[in-house]
């Protein structure tokens, strides 16, 4: 198992995605280390459907993009096993260390490095699969970043990402957000395809990104999941209240634990209608994109 970085690419991916860098390496981006195991239990279900239509093989060499904490990777090294290959990517210095403390947990080859897929070069390749879960969706420039994805896939290749759909529909990201806003204030006004948590919920503009980037066969399509967690329902509430947009309306307030108790206890209770006699099960829609690289694509220089 490998940790790979210079410091020239660092200070890239710093420059090329500070905002984003500098949000994952600070305290919000943090509680995604604090709450790790529970947001590993509820996305568990977005791996799944990722896995399911990537069709990962033994032996086959992926490439994670937006890894945080490695839940990804080492679903995906299930299928990969002893002889696969994985490199996780981040510009998250703090979220790729925690991922590197449970390397022995994965069953392929592991590297995990901090770097800009924007623009920098990423070792391990040609690629077979370049997947990602809600991490592609913040680059400053999506059509370069694509492109230089593509490019680090072997002909025929395949893309699977998984991104967030519309608000609407979508509670465990629509009831933190308005819990909050009613708190402290409205968050930051941003156009739809901005970088950000809901980035590519626009599936038409997505799939022209992909189509721009040189990718063939692009679609997208959304997908009804349920987000699952054993309970009690307090810490689900607690859980959602500490990231996403709340997170993010939180940061722009300086709110404090007084603030983050008030949102959570708004967000009990409208979530007390997902507390089954099996859990707490949140409906979710998830748009998922997939995209191959061409056949006759110039293949990189190993």
């Amino acid at each position: 198992m490998l940790a790979w970085a210079t410091t020239g690419k660092i200070e890239r991916a710093m420059q090329d995605n500070k905002a984003q860098a500098d949000y994952w390496s600070s305290h919000p981006g943090l509680k995604w280390i604090k709450f790790e195991d529970e947001l590993d239990v509820v996305f568990n279900s977005v791996n799944q459907e990722l896995i399911r239509r990537a069709h990962p093989n033994p032996g086959e060499r992926l490439l994670d993009i937006g890894c945080g904490t490695g839940a990804t990777t080492r679903a995906f090294s299930q299928y990969l096993g002893p002889s696969g290959y994985v490199t996780s990517l981040d510009i998250s210095a703090p979220l790729l260390k925690q991922a590197e403390s449970r390397t022995t947990e994965s069953k392929a080859e592991s590297r995990y490095c901090l770097l800009d897929a924007q623009h920098d070069e990423i070792p391990g390749g040609p690629f077979d699969i370049a997947t990602s879960r809600f991490g592609v969706m913040f680059f400053s420039d999506p059509i370069v970043a694509f492109t230089n994805v593509r490019r680090h896939l072997k002909p025929g290749g395949r893309l699977v990402i998984a991104a967030w759909a519309p608000l609407k529909g979508n509670p465990w990201f629509e009831v933190p957000k308005e819990a909050a806003a009613a708190r402290l204030g409205p968050p930051d006004p941003s156009h739809p395809n901005d970088p950000g948590p809901l980035g590519f919920q626009n599936r038409d503009y997505v799939i022209e990104i992909l189509k721009k980037a040189g990718f063939e066969d692009a679609a997208g399509r959304v997908v009804d999941l349920m987000l699952n967690h054993p309970g009690p329902l307090r810490d689900v509430a607690a859980l959602a209240s500490n990231i996403g947009p709340a997170a993010r309306i939180l940061k722009k307030y300086d709110g404090n634990k007084s603030d983050i108790e008030a949102i959570s206890q708004s967000v009990l209770k409208k979530f007390q209608a997902f507390d089954t006699s099996s859990g707490i099960c949140i409906p979710a829609r998830i748009n998922f994109f997939e995209a191959t690289n061409p056949v006759d694509a110039q293949p990189m220089r190993q």
